[in-house]
C-alpha cells in the first residue's frame, strides 16, 4: 500500500532542497515564449475548493508547456484591494459602518487592510505550493504595490486622453451593506420570493383608477409616472362600485383569479389614448409638498407616459409603475418625458427627507409599505412570486437603487470593437465564448468610482475653484514630478494621497476622494503582470492563455478586454479555458447556510494532493462537477495500480531474464503508447483536459490489466524493456496531473534525470503506430471480456481449461492475437467466423474430458502452493521439494503434467505420496481432498 501523504511530504522537500522548479525554469530560458496570465484570487481568506481546482488546472497546462520547452511566464497574482478585505478587517475590529471606520481612523484601517492582505497572500502561497502549483508566487503581482498602481494610473490617463472619462448623475445599483455603488458586472442574480402588489392610483379628473403592479413596494414613494404601451388595448372595467383601467388581455385573468370579482367592460381603447392623463399619488396626503415641488420642476410628473419597450402583457396589469430614480429602465423613459430621477436614499439605504417615511429602509421595509397601502385602502391584491433579483457580489445582499454622482468609463460606443477583438480568441468550451459575446453586445458605460477606503485611488485631480477643470495623472513618476515628493506603497493610498494638493499654472488641484472599481485592478493585469514594462510588454503581450470559471465571461475576461482595448486597441489574450462550478453530490451549490461546503484541505489531508488533482481536473470544460467521495476512491485505486506497476518492473529487474523476441502483444502496447502520446498531445494543445487525463489513465490501466496479464509467463528482457518504456512515458505525461507520485516513481526507476519534471515531453514514433493491430486487440479484448463473463455466469473458474471457443467478428484476427485469446480464455481451440457489420460474439464449448480436468487440478494445486510459498516468506528464486498426495484415480492424470507443476510451483523435486498427516496442507478442489507440503 502506498502512503501518498508520506510521498507528498518527501517530494515537496526534495523539490525545495534541489530547487527543481528553478531548474525547470532555467532549462527553458531560451525557449519559445508562453505568457500565462494568472487570474488573481482575493487574499481575504484561505483557499476554497474552487481555487484549488482552478489552480490545479492551470498547473497541469503549464507543466505540459514547460516539458515542451516553452519559456513560461508564470507570475502569480492576487486581488488585494476592495470590499472583501475591508469586510474581513471590519469584522476583526468590530466595525460595521463607514462612520465607524472614520472614527477609528482611515489611516489605521488601511494599514490593517494591508497587513491582512499580505498575511493571507503568504498563506495562499504556502497552500498553492502544497498543491504543487508551480508559479512564481513569491514574486506575484499585487495591486497594492507602487508599480501596479502606476500601471493602473496609465490606463486612466489613456482613457482620459480618449475622452472616455466623464462625471454624471445616474441611477445606480447600490449596496447598502457596504455603502457603495455597483457596476453591472458586480451583480449576482438570485432567485428569491417576494410579495408582489397591485395598487390603484386615482385619476385626477374622474372617479376612475389606474391599477399598477410592482415587486418593489419601497419604490412607490418615488413613483413619478405610470407607463402604458401605446399599441396595446386597454379597458375601463366596472369592478364592484369602482371603474378600473387595465390591459384588456389581462383584465379577466387578473380580476377573476386575484380579486375574485366579476367585471363589466365599459370601453376599449388604445394605450396611446391615455397619454398625458394625470393621477393623484397614493401617498399624496403624506408627501404633497414634495410632489408639488417635483410637479413644478418636471411637468409630466404623475401623468401617463408611453413605452412600447418596457410594457407588455407577460405579467401584471399592463400599467407599469415608473420611478426614474429607482431603476435604469425607468430613468431612460423618464428622461424621454423630461422627468428627472427622484430618490432620497442615503448610503445606508435609508430614506431621507421623505416625511413620515424618513428612516424607513429600502427593500427591508417592503412589508411596512404593504401594510401602509392596505391601511390607506389602495392595495387591490397581493401575491407571492418567485423571480430573479440582483444581489451584491460581495455582501450577497439584495441591492437597491440610488441616483448618485459617479465617474464613468465611456465604453458603449466600443462594443463593435470588443466583438471584433473576440473573433481572434479561441474559447474552450465554445459556448463560453458565445456567452462572452452576448454579454459584450450589451455593455453600457461603467461607473468606475467607489465610495470606499481600501482601493486604488482614482488619479484625477480637480481644480478647487472650477470642477470643470481637471486632469489625470498617468504614473507615480508623474505625480512625484508634479509634487516634488516621493511615494511608496503606503502613501499612494488613502488617506495619505488625499492630502496631496497639486499646484499647476497657479491653480490648486485636489484629488477626488474615491477609489476605483476593484475590477479595474484585475482588468489591468494583462500588462501589470508584465511589470508595466514596455520591453516586456513588447516581448510577451498578449497572453497566450487565461483560465478561470465560466462566470468570468462577464467579469474578469470582460474587464481585461475593455482595459486592453483602451490601452492597446487589441485583445489581451489568445486562448481562454473556462471551467464550471463545484457543487455537492446532489448538484446543489455549496454554501455555509446549507452546511455542504467541502474544504480542499479536507480532501488532501484524507487522500492527498495527487488524488485530488486527478479527480477534480477530469471534468469537461465549462461543466459543473458534483463532488463525490466515491469517485475519489476510484482515483485512489487507479493510482495504487500505477505504483504497483513500478513494483512489478523492479521485481522483473531482479530476475535473470532471457532475451526473448518481440511479439504481437509487445508491438500492440508500443503502438498504443505512441498513439496515446499523439492523442494526448493533441488534446493538450486544444486544452481539452477532461479527455487528456482519461487517455493517460487508460494507457497505464491497459498496461497493467491487459498487457502484463498477456505476458506474465514470458520471463524475457524484451517484456521488461517494453513495460518500462511505456511506463516511463506514462510517468512523463502523468507528471502534469499527479506530480508527486510521478516524481517518486520516476526516481525509483533510476533514470538519469533527477526529477521527472526535468524531462521533455515524450516523442511520438509514428512508425510504431499500427492502427490495424490496435483494432485487432480491441476486438480481442472484447472477445476475452465476453468469454470471461460467460465462464463467470456458468461458474467455471478460469483455471479449468475448456475444449474450445468460437467468435464472430467483422475482422480477421492474426494467429498471434488468437493465441492470446486462447491463453486468456484458457481454451484449447479457437475458431473465428468473419461476418461484415456484426457485433463481436463468443461461444464457449463446455464439453470436457479427463485430460482437461486434470490440467484444471494442476492449475488449482499450483495456485495454492504459490500462496503457501508467499505465506512462508519464500522468494521467487527459492526452490522447494514438493510432496503431493492425491486420489489414485487422479494420480495418473496429474503425473502427465509433472513438468508444468514443478515449473509453476518453483519445485526442483516432486514426490507423490500417500501421506495424509496433519503436517500436510489440505486443499479441497471439486469435492476432492488434495494434500501437499514442502
Amino acid at each position: 500500500m502506498f502512503d501518498f501523504k508520506a510521498i507528498e511530504e518527501k517530494i515537496l522537500k526534495f523539490w525545495e532542497d534541489k530547487e527543481i522548479y528553478e531548474k525547470v525554469k532555467g532549462k527553458n530560458k531560451k525557449g519559445e515564449k508562453f505568457y500565462f496570465l494568472q487570474g488573481p484570487p482575493f487574499t481575504s481568506g484561505k483557499l476554497h475548493i474552487g481555487h484549488a481546482w482552478n489552480n490545479s488546472l492551470k498547473d497541469i497546462i503549464l507543466r505540459y508547456k514547460r516539458m515542451n520547452g516553452y519559456n513560461v511566464w508564470d507570475r502569480g497574482g492576487y486581488d488585494m484591494h476592495g470590499l472583501p478585505t475591508e469586510h474581513k478587517v471590519q469584522k476583526k475590529l468590530g466595525i460595521k459602518t463607514k462612520e465607524e471606520i472614520e472614527k477609528y481612523g482611515v489611516d489605521k484601517f488601511v494599514k490593517e487592510c494591508i497587513d491582512w492582505a499580505e498575511e493571507h497572500a503568504g498563506y495562499m502561497n504556502e497552500d498553492l505550493w502544497r498543491l504543487a502549483v508551480w508559479m512564481d508566487h513569491e514574486g506575484a503581482y499585487k495591486p497594492i504595490e507602487k508599480e501596479y498602481i502606476g500601471g493602473q494610473w496609465a490606463f486612466f490617463k489613456k482613457a482620459w486622453g480618449q475622452n472616455r472619462l466623464y462625471k454624471g448623475k445616474k441611477v445606480m445599483h447600490w449596496d447598502a451593506e457596504t455603502e457603495t455603488s455597483l457596476a453591472k458586472h458586480e451583480l449576482e442574480y438570485e432567485t428569491i420570493k417576494d410579495e408582489s402588489i397591485f395598487l390603484k392610483f386615482k385619476r385626477k379628473d374622474r372617479d376612475e383608477y389606474f391599477v399598477i403592479w410592482t415587486t418593489t413596494p419601497w419604490t412607490i414613494p418615488y413613483n413619478l409616472a405610470i407607463m402604458v404601451n401605446p399599441e396595446l388595448e386597454y379597458v375601463r372595467a366596472k369592478v364592484g362600485n369602482e371603474v378600473w383601467i387595465i390591459a384588456k388581455d389581462l383584465a379577466g385573468v387578473f380580476i377573476s383569479s386575484l380579486i375574485g370579482e366579476k367585471l363589466e367592460i365599459l370601453e376599449t381603447f388604445k394605450g396611446k389614448d391615455l397619454k398625458g392623463l394625470e393621477y393623484t399619488h397614493i401617498l399624496n396626503d403624506e408627501l404633497e409638498d414634495i410632489y408639488s415641488k417635483l410637479k413644478k420642476k418636471w411637468a409630466n410628473v404623475h401623468t401617463i407616459i408611453l413605452s412600447e419597450k418596457y410594457v407588455d402583457t407577460s405579467a401584471g396589469t399592463g400599467l407599469v409603475h415608473c420611478a426614474p430614480g429607482c431603476g435604469p429602465e425607468d430613468a431612460e423613459v423618464g428622461e424621454e418625458y423630461e422627468i428627472g430621477a427622484f430618490n432620497t436614499l442615503n448610503e445606508r439605504g435609508e430614506m431621507e427627507n421623505l416625511g413620515k417615511y424618513s428612516g424607513w429602509v429600502a427593500k427591508k421595509d417592503d412589508k411596512k409599505f404593504i401594510a401602509e397601502f392596505e391601511k390607506k385602502g389602495v392595495l387591490v391584491a397581493k401575491s407571492e412570486i418567485e423571480h430573479e433579483y440582483p444581489h451584491s457580489w460581495r455582501s450577497h445582499e439584495p441591492v437597491v437603487f440610488r441616483a448618485t454622482e459617479q465617474w464613468f468609463l465611456k465604453i458603449a460606443d466600443m462594443v463593435p470593437k470588443f466583438v471584433e477583438m473576440n473573433k481572434g480568441v479561441s474559447w474552450v468550451p465554445k459556448k463560453a465564448g458565445e456567452s462572452h459575446v452576448r454579454w459584450t453586445e450589451n455593455l453600457k458605460d461603467n461607473s468606475i468610482t467607489r465610495q470606499r477606503y481600501w482601493g486604488c485611488p482614482i488619479p484625477l485631480w480637480i481644480n478647487e475653484e472650477d470642477e470643470e477643470d481637471y486632469f489625470v495623472v498617468g504614473s507615480v513618476e508623474e505625480l512625484e514630478e508634479l509634487t516634488g515628493k516621493k511615494f511608496d506603497d503606503l502613501t499612494l493610498h488613502r488617506p495619505w494621497i488625499d492630502k496631496i494638493i497639486i499646484e499647476k499654472d497657479g491653480k490648486k488641484y485636489k484629488r477626488i476622494p474615491d477609489v476605483s472599481d476593484v475590477w479595474i485592478d484585475s482588468g489591468t493585469a494583462s500588462w501589470n503582470c508584465l511589470h508595466n514594462d514596455a520591453k516586456l510588454i513588447e516581448e510577451w503581450f498578449p497572453a497566450d492563455l487565461v483560465l478561470e470559471g465560466t462566470e468570468h465571461t462577464r467579469l474578469w475576461f470582460s474587464m481585461l478586454q475593455i482595459c486592453s482595448a483602451i490601452m492597446f486597441q487589441k485583445s489581451c489574450f489568445k486562448n481562454v479555458f473556462a471551467h464550471g462550478m463545484i457543487l455537492d453530490f446532489q448538484g446543489t451549490k455549496m454554501s455555509k447556510s446549507l452546511g455542504n461546503i467541502i474544504s480542499p484541505y479536507e480532501v488532501i489531508d484524507k487522500y492527498s494532493v495527487d488524488i485530488f488533482r486527478n479527480y477534480i481536473c477530469q471534468i469537461t470544460a465549462g461543466e459543473n462537477i458534483n463532488f463525490n467521495w466515491d469517485d475519489i476512491k476510484v482515483k485512489q485505486r487507479n493510482l495504487l495500480i500505477l505504483g504497483n506497476i513500478a513494483n512489478y518492473i523492479l521485481d522483473l529487474e531482479r530476475q535473470d531474464l532471457d532475451k526473448g523476441k518481440i511479439q504481437d502483444e509487445d508491438k500492440w502496447i508500443l503502438s498504443k503508447m505512441n498513439s496515446s502520446i499523439k492523442e494526448v498531445t493533441k488534446l493538450f494543445e486544444e486544452y481539452r483536459l477532461d479527455e487528456t487525463i482519461g487517455r493517460i489513465e487508460e494507457l497505464y490501466l491497459t498496461l497493467s490489466r491487459d498487457y502484463i496479464k498477456f505476458v506474465r509467463n514470458r520471463q524475457e528482457k524484451v517484456v521488461l524493456d517494453t513495460i518500462k518504456k511505456v511506463y516511463l512515458n506514462v510517468l512523463k505525461m502523468f507528471s502534469t496531473v499527479v506530480p508527486f507520485i510521478s516524481d517518486d516513481l520516476w526516481q525509483k526507476m533510476g533514470q538519469k534525470e533527477e526529477s521527472v519534471h526535468l524531462c521533455s515531453w515524450p516523442k511520438i514514433d509514428e512508425k510504431k503506430i499500427d492502427s490495424k493491430l490496435e483494432k485487432e486487440f480491441d476486438i480481442a479484448m472484447q472477445i476475452i471480456e465476453s468469454g470471461l463473463s460467460i465462464r463467470d455466469k456458468e461458474q467455471i473458474g478460469l483455471r479449468w481449461p475448456l475444449k474450445g471457443a468460437k467468435y464472430v467478428t467483422g475482422n480477421k484476427l492474426s494467429e498471434g492475437v488468437e493465441e492470446i485469446i486462447k491463453k486468456q480464455l484458457n481454451v484449447k481451440e479457437l475458431e473465428g467466423n468473419i461476418k461484415e457489420r456484426v457485433n463481436v460474439g463468443v461461444e464457449l464449448d463446455f464439453e470436457t474430458n479427463e485430460e482437461l480436468e486434470a490440467e484444471g487440478f494442476v492449475r488449482e494445486i499450483s495456485r495454492r502452493v504459490q500462496a503457501e510459498r508467499k505465506k512462508r516468506g519464500l522468494k521467487k528464486e527459492d526452490r522447494i521439494e514438493l510432496k503431493l498426495s492425491v486420489d489414485s484415480d487422479l494420480l495418473d492424470r496429474i503425473q502427465k503434467f509433472e513438468g508444468i507443476l514443478k515449473e509453476r510451483t518453483g519445485s526442483e523435486k516432486l514426490d507423490f505420496t500417500d501421506d495424509k498427516s496433519s503436517e500436510m496442507v489440505l486443499l479441497k478442489v471439486r469435492d476432492r481432498e488434495i494434500r501437499f507440503n514442502f
